[in-house]
């Protein structure tokens, strides 16, 4: 399957049906037909039970079917009212989300007190869930059916994910020690670590020739350049090399820590990472790493990570930006983009851009250990600006004072790396937090 083709929610869905009490049971077949017919033209991968369940038996069958399948979650069709023995069966087999929908039509299906009468054995069971209730095509629903569907899709691909961790954490920034038991034990992330002599030797096996032409491709993508061939040709030696690795090793994600040998060398290379899919956060930050990887998936294009840098409580904005490895896809255009030294080295290449597109935006910083890890969430809107600071500046208002948003954050324990994408993901990160047992605040 394509890596597009994975970016959608396994959906497992199967319909029940109570027969022998007049419930309206003859009409399950014609109501999951229905549901099916609204379900296949969302963003979903399904795969379905054909027939109705009617007994215990047939929800233990479809609950191991799902689980060989390798659902992201069981979505339950109540046509009518069902024991909550049916199930307790279903979800037997494995630790998967549900999601109910009791289908509110005929008074005499009285599917919502089935659902009611399932609710507390699934809370008994400390099962991930959530039960809804409505019409066949209610917008509500399918909206809330999506936010649950990308949230469970999020947890299969942390516990997919592949991070190469190259150098490990800077030694001036301690909160970001990456603990790579708790990133197994907590979010599923394999942490697959890379010594700091593979990229001198990987780099060297790249030729020039091969390194040129790709130099070439990446003055044809941006507005202006001043740096020298040199430079150019080495960032892109250290882009195709790390491509290969990230290939030989099923990487989908990979952190290098730059500071302070490779400041100015791999702004770039990461800056073109994630407009490849490949997560990569800043300066060794395994967490940023992981969460630009997770909004890659959740909305097909690059996040940018920056710096919680600076409030404007007059305009009620905060400023953040990074020292110039933003994605070429997070400009406007691609003429806004400038490639030259590095504001902190003053030498090789940074990535230079106000990231100045307007729209909804989520923003997330992820810290923490085996002990705790931390989800701290944002939603604003970013705004034009222009180049405020020398890298990639994004300015975001909120509707919260920005002063009590710093508080928030303070309180909650989160660093100064953010990834911010575009769109509002608040609800499917707070559902991920359930999911993990991880704290997941929204700040905003």
């Amino acid at each position: 399957m394509s890596e597009k083709g994975m970016f959608l929610p396994y959906t497992g869905i199967v319909a029940m049906a109570f027969p022998g009490y007049y419930l309206g049971e003859e009409k399950a077949l014609a109501k999951y037909s229905e549901m099916l017919s609204y379900i296949q033209e969302l963003d979903l991968k399904v795969i379905k039970v054909d027939q109705v369940v009617t007994d215990t038996f047939g929800a233990k069958d479809a609950g191991r079917f799902f689980a060989e399948k390798k659902v992201d979650f069981i979505f339950v069709v109540l046509t009518t009212f069902v024991p909550d023995h049916f199930i307790a069966e279903l979800v037997d087999t494995g630790d998967i989300p549900v999601f109910l929908w009791a289908v509110e039509r005929e008074m005499d299906c009285i599917s919502l007190v089935g659902a009611m009468l399932i609710n507390p054995t699934l809370y008994e069971l400390e099962k991930h869930y959530q039960l809804h209730a409505g019409d066949i095509g209610d917008s509500d629903v399918l909206g809330s059916l999506m936010v649950f569907a990308r949230a469970a899709m999020m947890k299969r691909v942390l516990r997919n994910m592949r991070a190469g961790y190259m150098g490990e954490n800077p030694d001036i920034m301690f909160s970001m020690a990456a603990d790579e038991y708790g990133l197994k034990k907590k979010l599923g992330v394999t942490v697959v670590p890379i010594r700091d002599f593979e990229y001198t030797k990987r780099v060297e096996q790249i030729s020039d020739k091969d390194a040129r032409n790709d130099w070439n491709n990446v003055k044809g993508e941006v507005g202006e350049v001043r740096v020298s061939e040199k430079d150019g040709i080495e960032a892109s030696k250290a882009f195709l090399s790390m491509v290969d690795l990230t290939k030989e090793l099923r990487l989908n994600a990979l952190s290098i820590n730059c500071w302070s040998h490779l400041k100015s060398k791999i702004c770039l290379p990461i800056a073109r990472f994630n407009d490849h899919g490949i997560g990569a956060g800043c300066e060794g930050d395994i967490h940023s790493t992981i969460v630009m990887r997770l909004f890659y998936v959740l909305n097909g294009r690059s996040a940018i990570n920056g710096d919680f840098m600076r409030l404007y409580p007059d305009e009620n904005r905060i400023l953040f930006s990074h020292c110039g490895a933003g994605s070429f896809s997070m400009a406007k255009t691609r003429d806004d983009i400038t490639l030259h030294e590095s504001i902190e080295t003053h030498d090789g290449i940074g990535v230079f851009f106000p990231v100045s597109q307007t729209g909804i935006i989520t923003a997330v910083n992820l810290i923490g250990s085996r002990s705790e890890y931390r989800l701290s969430v944002l939603v604003g809107e970013a705004v034009e600006t222009d180049m405020v600071y020398e890298g990639n500046p994004m300015l975001i208002g909120f509707e919260r004072p920005v002063k009590e948003i710093l508080q928030s954050a303070v309180r909650n324990g989160a660093g100064h790396h953010w990834s911010i994408a575009y769109g509002d993901y608040s609800a499917e990160l707070e559902l991920l937090g359930k999911f993990l047992g991880i704290d997941c605040r929204i700040l905003s």
